[in-house]
């Protein structure tokens, strides 16, 4: 979903490019007839090409508002990308969970619960990562510690394919928390984008819309002109985008 705070800087900048080209050659005119009688042709002074400067202001708006759209669109998708790295990531955080707690169940009723507290110290986390970590816990100790008979005669742990079994759904939970890990990184990245993208567009918005806005003063436009005047609240939009009611 778009960011809100794009779209409301879309609004604003598409309201003051269409300001500045719809009145460009009315602001024109005024501006003629408001410093012709102060030109001095002996200096070689001409009036400024007013309009031209409107529209080329308006052009460089736009492209800095499609410019921040775009990175916000690329930050959106990269975004879309986390939830499937997540769920897989779940998923095997899932398995190895319930492999570690069926160990301890199975642990507990062969040989109690004094040699199951050496073997797995402490309770199975809820955290994947610290769920790794605990599992390689778990799978060393059951390679060092010799388990002593069972109380259940003929049932015993296979250590080591217990250990090898752990060993495999740690690595695949480890390798979906990197993933998580670097679809982080590059969320990160394109907010990073983003955020300068706005940050740029912010500047060259209170420019032209400001200029605009004293322009459009000037050829008489009073009301106009306020429509157009940048905020002081909120970079990047209008007063009057600003002061919306939802």
């Amino acid at each position: 979903m778009p960011s809100k705070l794009v779209t409301d800087r879309q609004k604003s900048a598409d309201a003051v490019c269409m300001a500045a080209e719809v009145n460009a050659d009315r602001v024109q005119a005024a501006v003629a007839t408001l410093l012709s009688p102060h030109l001095d042709e002996s200096k070689g002074e001409t009036l400024p090409d007013v309009a031209t400067l409107m529209r080329l202001l308006s052009r460089a708006l736009r492209a800095s508002k499609e410019g921040m759209i775009a990175a916000d669109e690329a930050h959106e998708a990269e975004l879309g990308d986390d939830e499937p790295a997540r769920k897989a990531r779940d998923v095997a955080f899932e398995q190895s969970y319930a492999e570690l707690t069926s160990l301890r169940e199975i642990l507990t009723g062969l040989y109690g619960g004094a040699v199951t507290a050496q073997i797995m110290p402490g309770e199975t986390p809820r955290d994947p990562v610290v769920l790794a970590r605990f599992s390689r816990t778990v799978e060393k100790n059951l390679g060092e510690i010799a388990l002593p008979a069972s109380r259940v005669k003929g049932a015993n742990v296979d250590a080591a394919a217990v250990k090898s079994t752990l060993s495999g759904l740690r690595e695949a939970l480890e390798a979906k928390i990197e993933a998580v890990a670097r679809e982080v990184r590059e969320a990160q990245t394109t907010q990073v984008a983003k955020n300068g993208a706005m940050e740029g567009y912010d500047a060259l918005f209170g420019g032209v819309a400001g200029l605009l806005s004293h322009l459009l003063l000037v050829a008489g436009e009073r009301e106009l002109a306020a429509k157009v005047k940048p905020s002081a609240r909120r970079p990047g939009q209008t007063t009057e985008q600003a002061e919306e009611k939802p």
